[in-house]
């Protein structure tokens, strides 16, 4: 009889019961409460069948750590044997990879890739996504990390993180220019110049990457912009 469990990732990210795996050869392990040089050994028998069984390995090492982590500390000691095949941070992302893809049949596991890391890039995707990607034979044995990474980052959708990132550019220059304005009364003569240099030097900067040129009148202490491909005609800021 096959068992289903649910856990979070390391982000603290509740995994749903529709996204839970079925173990069932870590099932019989469970009901016989491994020890932790039990978990060792099996954890190390399916690490030595090689690259291709990296989701089995997932799925044991995610029995593992939900059956350790019910007992205080366990799952952390598991490294102090020094015979365990993978690192904690690695054996801490195959876990999640067993959650979230060990309900993979062994035919359609068949046309994952076989990197551990891909895997884990892949398992950011839900269940449908990630059926309806390997249906298609957008992910397939020789998809790239690189590629998975482009993939997962497409449909998760950056654009919301580029307006975040848009976002945090006004919220700082208004914080600055506020602290300017409470402040400014206060500034040594010698620190007013050193600001003045460096705005400056800021603003020739952003009209270089934006393509408009920026010229200081030494006479009025002012700057004239002209946007060089358009015209030479200027006008007074």
């Amino acid at each position: 009889m096959s068992q289903s469990y649910v856990m979070e990732t390391n982000k603290g990210e509740a995994i749903t019961k529709s996204e839970a795996i079925s173990i069932d050869h870590c099932s019989a392990a469970l009901a016989k409460s491994y020890t932790l040089t039990d978990w060792v050994v099996e954890i190390k028998k399916v690490w030595n069948r090689g690259a291709g069984s990296t989701l089995d390995l997932a799925r044991v090492v995610a029995a593992a750590k939900i059956g350790l982590q019910r007992r205080y500390g366990q799952w952390s000691h598991l490294w102090q044997s020094g015979e365990m095949p993978v690192s904690k941070s690695t054996a801490d992302r195959l876990a999640v990879i067993g959650q979230r893809m060990g309900w993979l049949d062994s035919a359609t596991s068949l046309n994952l890739p076989r990197g551990w890391n891909i895997l884990y890039c892949l398992a950011r995707l839900d269940r449908p996504t990630l059926e309806r990607l390997i249906q298609q034979g957008v992910v397939h044995p020789e998809l790239t990390l690189r590629a998975a990474k482009e993939l997962v980052a497409q449909l998760r959708g950056t654009r919301i993180e580029t307006r975040t990132k848009k976002a945090n550019v006004r919220q700082r220059l208004l914080r600055f220019a506020e602290f300017v304005r409470h402040t400014l009364g206060d500034w040594e003569s010698e620190e007013r110049e050193l600001a003045a240099e460096e705005l400056t030097a800021l603003i020739e900067q952003i009209a270089t990457t934006s393509g408009i040129a920026f010229r200081r009148d030494d006479n009025r202490q002012t700057f004239i912009t002209r946007h060089l491909p358009l015209t030479d005609q200027g006008s007074i800021l």
